[in-house]
């Protein structure tokens, strides 16, 4: 039987996997995996966990196909103030999405 182990930690959390039947050989496997929530990569480490924690359960997230998909990414707060940078980036980012929508809808 597969086990998931969550552990919080000061800067993050660690995750343990243990297999007690490899390959049905009755021997014992302990996977350990760090995820550092602090400094510049924290959010990404985040998302990291929560996506690697749906395939370790095993949960179906869906496809490019199908009609809904879970999806774990970071997005902007409400009271985020963006700089003319990102500003520009996210406008280039929804025009090219909106183009993409639009040719669907043509077909």
């Amino acid at each position: 039987m597969i086990t998931i182990q969550i552990e919080p930690a000061d800067n993050g959390v660690l995750k343990f996997i243990i297999d007690d039947n490899v390959n049905g050989g009755g021997e014992e496997y302990t996977s350990r995996v760090v995820y550092d929530f602090e400094g510049i990569s924290g959010r990404a480490n985040q998302v990291k966990f929560l996506k690697d924690l749906v395939l370790d359960l095993g949960l179906s997230a869906g496809s490019d196909l199908d009609r809904d998909t879970l999806m774990i990414m970071t997005g902007w707060g409400k009271q985020y103030k963006p700089n003319e940078v990102e500003l520009k980036n996210k406008i280039s980012e929804l025009e090219k999405e909106l183009k993409r929508l639009k040719s669907s809808e043509k077909k």
